[in-house]
């Protein structure tokens, strides 16, 4: 073997490049492979454990696997400067060349990153931001929010009456919607003025008086109940004979799709005019807000962490 000098500047760039290249670079690949896979690890893991945890924890734990993916990224860049630095004159393994390293580089990226972040946006939580108002007072726009996506995996989420949901929208499939579950398959739904009944029974819990900011003049706020709980939606001040919200509606779900509604019921594109909407659609079901930012308000602070599902 030949003896050189690692430089550390050079073991910076490459640790820069990807976890563990650095460690390569100065002769230590098991150390470098440890490196890739706890970054690579951390974050899915995290996602795992805070899916099993209690709904509150979520951001928490998510929050937990991305500072520790970071932390062993700095670890294994500092660990490669250092490493280079007390390597003076150290023996040149075969493999030691930047062929290798673009190799590892690529490798890296094709089999072990890219696979691991899109399992977790696949499988098992995605994040998603909110535009509009449809679903205010609940959701508003400028909400980022994590969407759990084990629905129909064993052990995983269930649609419930009241769950909001991310789904395709039905007439483009290149946008996604949220609403929230007011009808699963089987159910005979009725809408009449500001009244929802689900098989024959109302869900309707009256007037709120939950105060409503000056956006939503002109509105009024009801309270309904779904399965797992109550939730705040509003409908227009009057009742004209001419407004959609006063007309009454029937539905009956067919098997296999669920019949969403938007919270904010007087200005939501949902089931009133789309149909109902495939359970296979359903991407996931939004349960906890991770960030919250409006032009208006700046960041809203007391929205970080809110439960939503």
């Amino acid at each position: 073997m030949n003896h050189v000098t690692r430089k550390p500047r050079l073991a910076l760039i490459a640790a820069l490049s990807m976890p563990g290249l650095g460690q390569l670079y100065v002769g230590d690949l098991p150390r470098g492979l440890c490196f890739l896979l706890g970054v690579a690890l951390a974050v899915p893991g995290a996602v795992r454990l805070g899916l099993l945890c209690p709904s509150r924890c979520l951001c928490f734990v998510v929050l937990l696997g991305v500072t520790t993916a970071l932390a062993l990224y700095v670890w294994s860049v500092v660990d490669a400067v250092r490493c280079a630095r007390r390597g003076a004159g150290v023996a040149l393994h075969s493999w030691q060349r930047p062929s290798v390293y673009g190799l590892y580089v690529a490798a890296s990226y094709v089999f072990v990153l890219a696979p691991s972040t899109a399992g977790v946006r696949r499988d098992f939580l995605e994040a998603f931001v909110v535009p509009s108002a449809s679903m205010s007072p609940s959701i508003l726009p400028g909400d980022r929010i994590f969407a759990d996506k084990t629905i129909g995996q064993p052990g995983g989420a269930k649609l419930w009456r009241g769950a909001p949901v991310v789904f395709i929208y039905p007439n483009d499939r290149t946008n996604v919607f949220i609403k929230r579950v007011v009808g699963l398959p089987g159910d005979e739904i009725e809408i009449a003025g500001t009244d929802v009944r689900v098989n024959g029974h109302s869900v309707s819990q009256g007037p709120s008086s939950e105060p409503l900011p000056a956006a939503f003049a002109g509105l009024r706020a009801f309270r309904e109940r779904g399965d797992r709980g109550e939730y705040t939606v509003l409908w227009p001040q009057r009742d004209e004979p001419a407004d959609t919200a006063a007309v009454p509606t029937r539905f009956v779900v067919p098997a296999g799709q669920v019949l969403v509604l938007g919270d904010n019921r007087a200005a939501s594109v949902d089931s009133r005019r789309f149909g109902t909407v495939p359970v296979a659609d359903v991407k996931g079901v939004a349960r906890q807000i991770w960030f919250s930012v409006s032009v208006q308000d700046g960041v809203r602070w007391g929205r970080l962490g809110k439960l939503l599902g």
